[in-house]
């Protein structure tokens, strides 16, 4: 079952976007919100509490919904967020917080569901997309790849850095590695690094940065993780 939240003042919005909800192959809880504020108050540190954030960009005061997203964003990189709105203005924020959709009043409701499909079906192979790894001290660990956040190759080790903060290290090479997560998810930035590019806060000259962490870019890989990464965006919104 998938939870969506509902954040939207308008009561008469709120049922249009819940009956819009109706009708979808997969069973989904409902909550609703009138405000940041009391969204806030039911959901986890790490903003887990939700699978689905369906919000306005303007709530109370002009913009806040976007300054919810980011907040939400920042928590947790797995939420899915939608925007329904009667306004084109935030189009670039909704792109900087990864949104799924952008819904424009009235929208259809095919839109909603396409929006929902495509985050939550298409990527379901790479959310179960695994690898069995050797560990430094010869055992053998499986490691789903949307846990991993990079990896990093030093002194003939590789170390993979997961989303729960811990470290994994194996003697496999970085080279076979790369050949073994999903190319659509991960990319080669630099000779000692592979990123995961749904774990990206932003890119920057020269490197990407993961969870605050700066992860350089080699020269010869820019422009490719230029487009990529451009690439990666734009398919999630």
């Amino acid at each position: 079952m998938l939870r969506a939240a509902i954040v939207e003042k308008s009561k008469e919005r709120r049922e249009y976007i819940r009956a819009g909800l109706t009708g979808m192959n997969v069973e989904i809880q409902v909550s609703e919100f009138t405000n940041e504020y009391d969204y806030l108050e039911n959901v986890d540190e790490d903003s887990s509490s939700f699978d689905i954030l369906l919000l306005n960009t303007t709530l109370i005061r002009e913009g806040d919904g976007v300054q919810l997203a980011t907040r939400v964003r920042a928590r947790n990189r797995k939420v899915m967020i939608c925007f329904i709105t009667d306004s084109q203005r935030y189009y670039a924020e909704a792109f900087s917080v990864f949104a799924t959709g952008y819904l424009l009043y009235p929208f259809d409701v095919s839109e909603l569901h396409n929006c929902i499909t495509f985050f939550w079906q298409k990527p379901n192979l790479e959310r179960r997309a695994s690898l069995m790894l050797k560990e430094a001290g010869g055992s053998f660990r499986r490691v789903f790849c949307r846990n991993i956040l990079y990896a990093e190759s030093a002194n003939r080790k590789v170390k993979i850095y997961l989303d729960d903060g811990t470290t994994i290290e194996s003697y496999a090479k970085l080279d076979e590695l790369e050949q073994q997560l999903p190319a659509r998810l991960f990319f080669r930035c630099h000779q000692s690094y592979i990123i995961s590019l749904y774990f990206v806060e932003k890119m920057e000259a020269g490197k990407f940065v993961v969870q605050s962490v700066e992860i350089p870019i080699s020269r010869k890989y820019q422009r490719a993780a230029r487009e990529m990464y451009y690439d990666y965006m734009f398919e999630k919104m």
